[in-house]
């Protein structure tokens, strides 16, 4: 797969280029510091835009190739989602995405997933959405993601709560959904980012 990271911030962009440059499967192409470049650039499967790249002008850089590569674009949280998934971006991330996050919107989109621009729950790994509703996690969540953080397996955090290894299956499974994440490691470290934990 052919990703071309698009990044006004130099220092950025080497950063991001250096975190992709280790993911088996990713072939990076020069990356692109305008959108003139990245609708100039041949042969790309995947443009990752990245935060204020030509700002008002990302939206439009998108339309004008409807046709061309798959497009992610890493916006700040709290940013609204609405006018690039609707100019034709396949998704967005949070800038704060692991590596692994950003690795699985890149393959998502290059599959021809897209996340949803009415409104409606996103698909795929593409993003959590950046304006949703999160539900509030309940004092026995905080508690599993707790004991996860300090290392322990389901068992030892069923035993020490007092839970079936189930329970505790079921209160992880929760979390990931209302903290946009899709494993225990992520969900503490959101969590933690959060200051849940």
């Amino acid at each position: 797969m052919r990703v071309l990271v698009a990044d006004a911030d130099e220092d950025h962009r080497q950063g991001l280029l250096g975190v992709l440059r280790t993911e088996p499967g990713l072939e990076l192409t020069p990356p692109a510091a305008t959108c003139a470049e990245v609708v100039a650039t041949p042969g790309v499967d995947v443009v990752l835009l990245v935060g204020c790249l030509d700002a008002p002008d990302v939206p439009s850089a998108l339309s004008r190739c409807p046709d061309g590569p798959a497009r992610v674009a890493m916006i700040a949280e709290g940013t609204d989602t609405t006018d690039l998934l609707n100019a034709g971006a396949q998704g967005c991330l949070v800038v704060s995405s692991t590596p692994l996050q950003i690795v699985a919107a890149l393959q998502a989109a290059a599959a021809g997933e897209r996340a949803d621009a009415s409104g409606g729950q996103v698909t795929g790994p593409l993003v959590q959405r950046v304006r949703h509703e999160v539900s509030e996690l309940t004092d026995r969540e905080v508690d599993v993601l707790r004991l996860v953080a300090a290392g322990l397996g389901n068992r030892q955090i069923a035993e020490r709560l007092y839970l079936s290894r189930s329970s505790v299956k079921s209160h992880l499974a929760h979390t990931y959904g209302r903290l946009g994440v899709n494993h225990r490691g992520a969900a503490a470290a959101e969590a933690r980012r959060r200051g849940l934990i």
